[in-house]
């Protein structure tokens, strides 16, 4: 690389490291053999916190020849608008050719809402009732999966784990003695998918305008990026949109992944028995629909995987000023013979966390200057307690802080968890990155990793 691009990086360092994404640079730059995953190791030992992680990586790319500059600038313009118009000037000034109307360059979403206003489907295409998901992508779609480009400040800052927390051991009193759980493993520099859906406003004024969801979208983009997770973000997407999002991250190599989170803030209702909740041309995602597109039958990456699904709306219009109800008791018929195998199938639903921001019935309430009571206290607690408590007691935290809050009309909410074969605990390790022995024996075996060129 020659001075002036290597200029180009050193004078805007800080500022690159604010409008890139860590783990999506690593990933493309790997891919692209800009680094060696040895390299990648070696800056991983030696940086603790991701801040320096993402600065000596990008001075690592200053030392990787001629090429480097021009492949680095192909990876800003396809995931980091922000970052490629920072060194775009200075490939200008080399004369080299970098089009901005490359018709493969997937738009970013920090910059674009996504949003199919000319192809949405009729009310009866909505209402039919038909699986949400399409056997094929419309030709005319414009959505496109692409990761959030920006890193974004932190109004929570979360806590990094030094080491790995991986089994829970309590006490059974009646048989005196340690039971313990295992967990997911969640170590892997993929550790996870977030994807997160914000409907704000809707077409025609059907619903009102979610009045700081905007808010509550940034804090939850902030505290999954800390989390080391990919986040894909979407505000104001229609039904359809959806559809041909949710194909393509199913089709892609992101869900090889330690753990998925699929989070969505909207209006919804609960009737008859089934959650609801309204995109942003009105029409309606069955959230049973939507669990059902990542069951182990329909999403065979995910299996044996942590599968949350975080659902931020109201399930009724019903203030909760105090009163509650109690869950029926439920039996189950049937024995199991112990003399027989035990069957190796699997169930069509499990490794799943169902989060909603209430109870079935009753209203979920949205701060106009915070955010929502879910979502703040959910990033709040998870900033906290992420990197020593497993998600299923981090909920329960969150439960009981949201229960603090109370409207001018002293009305409440309690949030409600719904487990679906979620046996393991699930520990997030937040900075914490298995490193395999095998790497680290050939990384001492690279002495002229730094005058590679690409």
């Amino acid at each position: 690389m020659n001075h002036q691009d290597r200029f180009a990086i050193s004078s805007t360092l800080d500022k690159l490291v604010l409008t890139t994404n860590y783990p999506v640079l690593r990933y493309e730059s790997i891919q692209k053999c800009l680094v060696t995953p040895i390299m990648v190791e070696r800056i991983e030992q030696l940086a603790q916190d991701e801040t320096n992680r993402h600065k000596r990586l990008f001075e690592k790319i200053t030392k990787r020849g001629p090429k480097a500059f021009t492949i680095l600038l192909d990876i800003c313009q396809r995931h980091f608008p922000g970052a490629y118009a920072l060194l775009y000037p200075a490939s200008n000034n080399n004369n080299q050719m970098h089009s901005t109307l490359n018709p493969k360059r997937q738009r970013s979403i920090s910059f674009n809402v996504l949003s199919r206003s000319n192809t949405q489907r009729s009310q009866g295409d909505v209402e039919d009732g038909k699986n949400i998901m399409s056997s094929t992508l419309s030709e005319e779609s414009k959505c496109c999966l692409e990761v959030y480009p920006n890193m974004l400040p932190h109004t929570f800052t979360v806590t990094l784990t030094r080491s790995p927390s991986s089994m829970d051991t309590t006490f059974d009193a009646q048989r005196g003695q340690n039971v313990k759980v295992p967990s997911y493993s969640m170590k892997s520099r993929n550790r996870g998918v977030a994807f997160i859906v914000n409907v704000i406003d809707f077409v025609k004024n059907v619903h009102p305008k979610r009045n700081g969801a905007d808010i509550d979208g940034r804090n939850l983009i902030s505290i999954f990026q800390q989390l080391g997770f990919v986040v894909f973000y979407y505000e104001n997407i229609t039904k359809s949109d959806l559809d041909d999002l949710l194909v393509q991250l199913k089709e892609s190599e992101y869900l090889s992944c330690d753990c998925f989170a699929f989070y969505i803030l909207s209006h919804g209702d609960h009737k008859k028995g089934s959650d609801y909740i309204f995109l942003h041309d009105n029409s309606i995602l069955l959230v049973e629909d939507l669990l059902t597109e990542f069951n182990t039958v329909n999403c065979a990456k995910l299996i044996r995987k942590p599968k949350l699904f975080f659902i931020s709306t109201c399930r009724g219009v019903q203030p909760d000023l105090g009163s509650y109800r109690l869950s029926s008791n439920t039996e189950r018929d049937g024995m199991i013979d112990p003399k027989k195998p035990l069957p190796t199938n699997i169930a069509t639903y499990c490794d799943m966390l169902v989060c909603y921001a209430t109870v079935p019935g009753f209203a979920a309430h949205r701060d106009t200057n915070t955010g929502s009571w879910f979502v703040e206290s959910m990033c709040k607690v998870w900033a906290e307690h992420a990197h020593d408590t497993d998600v299923e007691n981090m909920m329960k935290l969150v439960g009981a802080h949201a229960s603090t809050y109370r409207t001018e009309t002293a009305a409440l909410q309690t949030i409600c968890t719904e487990q679906r074969g979620f046996f393991k605990l699930l520990y997030l390790n937040p900075g914490y990155y298995e490193h395999p022995a095998a790497l680290v024996e050939n990384s001492s075996k690279t002495t002229t990793e730094d005058t590679e060129n690409v």
